[in-house]
């Protein structure tokens, strides 16, 4: 629970600053409870009006502010407010030194803030504090017979053990590698690349293949042999265009692609009976072949 130690409104201190600083107000998380080695964080909202600006050389600075107090961080947040004005959070963060040997209180020395509005200098003093400290140790301990008897041992490391995580890496690792099986037989990646039943799928890749080594009309036309064996293998049995109804009927999968089946088989017919491979390649070039394969392949693996 955070403590509201001061709040109160600035209307003194320099001429122009009665309608420009409108409140200080300073914030702890608790007042008690803190040792040697704490840290203590603190947060002062100012609320100024809307064209006064902070000037950043006044934030504190990290440093040591005296033998046992030090600010190890500072920064600063703005906000705009609904009474037209903006709110200046800053939040300090201080750690304690003191080795104390009873509780007692201590106090955090005052600084002031700077703003700036026309060219004028505007301050917020923002008031000391206090919070109790506490002692780690008793103030005398009972006697003992050396000072070394004061001092506990070192704790022995104990052994962790790492089956349980080995295990799980195990586990994780065997999923993994299932998961990648199951996606490399669903796409036909090796070593499933071979299956019969995703002739496509077959065909998009050594059309892929035979496109990219050749570019003349010979690796065009071995590329169009490559899927007509690939429907033939699809259907059962030998397919031409005149049955192109029938195999559509038994694979309606593919019936979304039937303009591009009849593009197909009028440049195939081109291409082959016609010995005309150029006026086929213009009409159903070896691009719009391949990404017909692969259109074919991936409605291949959906069915399935």
């Amino acid at each position: 629970m955070r403590w509201l130690i001061v709040a109160f409104m600035i209307f003194a201190g320099v001429t122009v600053a009665d309608a420009q600083v409108r409140s200080v107000k300073l914030v702890t998380p608790r007042l008690f409870g803190y040792f040697v080695g704490d840290r203590i964080p603190i947060e002062v909202d100012v609320v100024v009006d809307k064209d006064v600006d902070f000037v950043p050389a006044s934030l504190p600075q990290p440093g040591p502010l005296n033998s046992w107090l030090e600010i190890v961080g500072s920064r600063i947040e703005e906000e705009a407010t609904p009474a037209n004005g903006k709110l200046y959070r800053i939040f300090v963060d201080y750690q304690n030194f003191y080795p104390a040997l009873d509780s007692r209180s201590l106090d955090v020395p005052s600084f002031a803030l700077s703003f700036t509005s026309a060219g004028k200098t505007v301050t917020a003093d923002v008031p000391s504090w206090s919070f109790l400290i506490s002692p780690l140790r008793e103030v005398q301990p009972p006697p003992k017979a050396s000072g070394a008897d004061y001092m506990q041992p070192d704790a022995r490391p104990r052994r962790i053990s790492l089956y349980r995580s080995f295990i799980a890496a195990l586990g994780l690792l065997i999923c993994c590698v299932a998961a990648f099986a199951l996606l490399a037989y669903h796409l036909a990646w090796w070593p499933f690349t071979a299956r019969p039943r995703r002739p496509f799928t077959t065909a998009a890749r050594r059309i892929r293949q035979l496109l990219d080594a050749r570019r003349d009309n010979a690796g065009y036309r071995d590329a169009l042999l490559t899927l007509h064996r690939a429907i033939d293998a699809t259907a059962g049995h030998a397919v031409f265009a005149e049955d192109l109804a029938e195999f559509l009927d038994h694979a309606p999968a593919f019936s979304p692609l039937k303009e591009d089946f009849d593009l197909f088989f009028r440049s195939s017919r081109r291409a082959f009976f016609a010995d005309n491979p150029e006026a086929a390649a213009a009409d159903f070039g070896p691009s719009k072949l391949s990404r017909f394969s692969d259109r074919l392949a991936s409605v291949e693996r959906m069915a399935q």
